[in-house]
């Protein structure tokens, strides 16, 4: 068999065809990769990564493949040399089993020029060698298993023919078939039962896991089988010469063989992530709201259709995405992706972007530049659609933080993927729906003031709205809470009330202020900042914070609209900063505020944590900038002071708390004192230490707070965190919910916000001025290579026979 081996490998580089078909393949590789403009393109990418060899590989081996075996036999049978390796002393098995793997190696030949691939992107990273080496080392198995069937089917084409050009076009029909065929099959009408074991067939299937760096022991188990079965198909054409039936006999009980082992390995669960930062290993949260979905889902992704190359990045993150949800549901996860502007109606397209406005999905306006210098204007809308059981969830995956760049916002937006649709997932699948109350009595803000975060509430939740009235249980059935921005005291008996509903592993979103500013008297162009206490300062002191009597400023603000007057002539409106309005910047390690806009404050307070004990865990999620500075009341405050430049030495704070997570073991507040008056019902034993449970302080109300606009009589109310003026979107709603989420999670995938995934980009100015040379390196080098390896085989091959004469 070493032998066949051999006299292959050298029959092929004696010859200027073998030569010739490899550097075709790589000069075809180079030019998508390199050259040719438009996602396949690494240097218009962007990214460092060789996805682009590994997509395109499927496509260019259906030429290098069969070029490699087309004359493997049938130049055999054509020449009569076959009944010389038929007196050798090797058998039909390791006459196939030579010459496979002799084409298997041929290829992997044909790839190593490709080195040049992976040395060059090495270099081009923003931070040189910043590719991910183990995803790409995964991808690379996964094109050896590729190579290895095609040549299997190759080898066997070759067998049934004499005529290499017709065994070319049997071995490419073949594996055309192999990694296409299936999947189109599978749509058939009367297969629509068993689409997904038609498509387990096709290589793509399989080949679509591994190329990203996924190697699954059922993939492996599948290219096994395949090239098993096509050897064996190609060792029993060889045979037919005999016409002995027992052969065709031992075929049939090998490819039974070979079928049930692979059946039995399909239900195995071995698999690796060999990606550096696990990006496909699902958590185990998700795979547990996955084994327990009943229904079928079905998402519809709107991200489809011409895009920028990054955004066709984010939809190729969303289909693998989708693909391991499928995988671990069942096949209970299905999806689509949907071009809404794929209508040339211009009427039916706005009427489907109106639809999909109304659902929830949110547009994203963007400008798609070209290599000439133009650019044109597009509508995408980077989002999906849960459907379960006729309900459904809108998602939107972007993350559009104006602080970060179009390249970190869609990296953030990837890093989140897998809890923005698990998330949904979860919560339509669940038997539990979760209830949440917001409480009244003591001038909460009012329904209209929280109806946007109401709405979107809604979709995770039951949400009611209701007074303590100092009623022990009454708060039991309620998942969490919400105490909006209060402005009127608590009674005694409502807080025992609270203290006992926290006690008992009650949640809590406490939104409070220790100072009153009238923000409607502005419109006079001054109002009073007053200490206004809420008579739970000593319990929330027991559970280890202090919101302080004290209005932030700070020189990172959000802006509002005034009209200045100069010389006595009034100008037009302009936007000013506002220190009253603070940016407050989100902890970017939790998973209550990763990866959300900064939360834009009004008048708001900080916070003081107090005590030591170790059962309580404080973390802080939302603080002031390094440039900031508090003002205790009573003290007017003017919108004159917009017109103030601030001098930047007197904002001398900096990280002052505004929103604090509190986890773990609370006293009660209510420990050592008399509630006899407090309980009107005999019987209620007072718990005086909670089980664990969590809640979190934010020392600013308006955190929560819509605005309003009104109009006579009707009162629309505006998105949560939305500027008016300017439209932009800051980060209230967002972190709001994340609270809510975080609080009653029982499943633990609010952690899956913690994920990170590194940016991985190549040196923006290294390809904009040196791409000529790197094109030329990847287009010359392999080619190079190619005719150096030639000129020393052939060198070699001389010194050897000159001797031998």
């Amino acid at each position: 068999m070493f032998a066949i081996f051999r006299k292959e490998i050298t029959g092929f580089f004696s010859n200027l065809t073998g030569y010739i078909v490899i550097i075709v393949f790589l000069l075809i590789n180079s030019l998508f990769m390199w050259v040719l403009p438009g996602e396949w393109n690494i240097l218009d990418s962007g990214y460092a990564g060789l996805d682009t060899l590994f997509l395109l590989s499927p496509w260019i081996f259906l030429f290098l493949v069969p070029a490699v075996t087309m004359k493997m036999i049938a130049e055999e049978k054509r020449l009569g040399t076959m009944e010389l390796l038929y007196s050798k002393p090797v058998t039909e098995r390791g006459i196939v089993y030579g010459k496979y793997l002799a084409a298997v190696a041929l290829v992997l030949l044909a790839l190593v020029p490709g080195v040049l691939y992976y040395i060059s992107v090495h270099l081009l990273g923003e931070t040189p060698g910043n590719l991910d080496k183990g995803g790409t080392i995964g991808a690379f198995i996964g094109l050896f298993f590729l190579a290895a069937v095609y040549a299997s089917a190759g080898l066997f084409a070759s067998s049934l023919t004499e005529n290499q050009v017709v065994a070319f076009i049997i071995a490419a029909l073949i594996s055309l078939f192999l990694f296409m065929g299936f999947d189109a099959f599978a749509y058939l009408p009367g297969l629509r039962n068993i689409d997904e074991f038609v498509i387990g067939l096709g290589i793509n299937e399989h080949y679509k896991s591994m190329s990203r760096g996924v190697i699954d022991i059922r993939d492996i188990a599948y290219f096994v089988a395949v090239v098993i079965l096509f050897n064996e198909a190609t060792r029993i054409v060889l045979l037919s010469r005999n016409h002995e039936k027992r052969n065709w006999f031992r075929f049939g009980l090998t490819v039974a063989a070979v079928i049930i082992a692979a059946v039995a390995v399909s239900f195995l669960r071995l698999r690796a992530d060999l990606t550096e930062d696990r990006r496909y290993t699902l958590s185990e949260p998700t795979r547990k709201v996955l084994s327990e979905i009943k229904n079928d889902i079905f998402v519809q992704v709107y991200l489809d259709g011409e895009m920028p190359i990054p955004f066709k990045r984010l939809k190729r993150s969303v289909s693998e995405m989708l693909d391991e949800f499928r995988i671990f549901s069942g096949r209970k996860v299905d999806y689509d992706f949907i071009n809404p502007s794929e209508s040339n109606d211009p009427e039916k397209r706005d009427a489907l972007y109106q639809s999909l406005l109304e659902k929830g999905l949110n547009p994203v306006n963007i400008q798609d530049s070209d290599q000439e210098g133009g650019s044109s204007q597009k509508i995408i809308f980077p989002g999906m659609i849960v459907n379960y059981n006729g309900i459904e969830v809108p998602v939107n995956f972007l993350k559009n933080n104006p602080t970060m760049t179009a390249e970190e916002n869609l990296l953030h937006s990837a890093e989140g993927l897998e809890y923005e649709l698990i998330q949904p997932m979860a919560t339509l699948s669940s038997d539990t729906i979760y209830k949440v109350a917001f409480i009244e009595g003591h001038d909460e803000i009012p329904e209209t003031g929280v109806a946007d975060i109401i709405y979107h509430m809604a979709r995770f939740f039951t949400v009611d709205r209701g007074v303590i009235g100092g009623t022990p249980g009454i708060l039991d059935r309620y998942s969490a809470i919400v105490i909006a921005g209060p402005q009127k005291e608590f009674s005694e008996s409502d807080k025992f009330v609270l203290d006992q509903y926290i006690m008992n592993g009650g949640k809590v979103l406490w939104l409070l202020e220790e100072v009153n500013v009238y923000a409607d008297s502005l419109v006079m162009g001054e109002t009073a900042a007053i200490y206004r206490p809420l008579n739970l300062e000593d319990q929330i002191f027991r559970y280890g914070v202090r919101v302080n009597p004290q209005i932030v400023q700070d020189v990172e603000c959000a802006r509002i609209r005034l009209i200045l007057s100069s010389g006595g002539v009034r100008q037009q409106p302009v936007s000013v900063p506002w220190l009253y309005y603070p940016l407050l910047t989100p902890y970017p390690d939790h998973p209550v505020t990763r990866n959300i806009n900064r939360v834009k404050g009004e008048f708001s307070n900080y916070i003081d944590t107090v005590g030591l004990d170790g059962n309580i865990r404080k973390s802080i999620l939302l603080s002031t900038s390094g440039l900031s500075r508090t003002l205790s009341p009573p003290f007017f405050i003017s919108l004159r002071e917009a017109e103030m430049v601030p001098e930047e030495g007197s904002f001398n704070r900096s990280g002052l708390p505004v929103a604090v997570l509190l986890e773990g073991v609370f006293p009660s507040a209510f420990r050592n004192r008399p509630t006899e008056n407090l309980v009107n019902e005999p019987g209620i034993r007072v718990r005086e230490e909670s089980v664990p449970t969590k809640m979190i302080v934010v020392a600013d109300g308006d955190i929560i707070r819509n605005e309003v606009r009104r109009s006579g009589t009707v009162e629309t109310p505006l998105p949560l965190g939305q500027d008016r003026y300017t439209l932009e979107m800051f980060g209230n709603r967002d972190f709001i919910l994340n609270c809510l989420n975080y609080l009653v999670d029982d499943h633990g995938i609010m952690e899956l916000r913690s994920r990170e995934l590194k940016l991985r980009l190549l040196d923006g100015n290294e390809v904009k001025n040196r791409r000529m040379f790197w094109q030329t390196v990847n287009i010359a080098g392999p080619v190079v290579l190619v005719l150096v390896a030639g000129f020393l085989f052939g060198w070699r091959r001389r010194i050897k026979y000159s001797k031998s004469l």
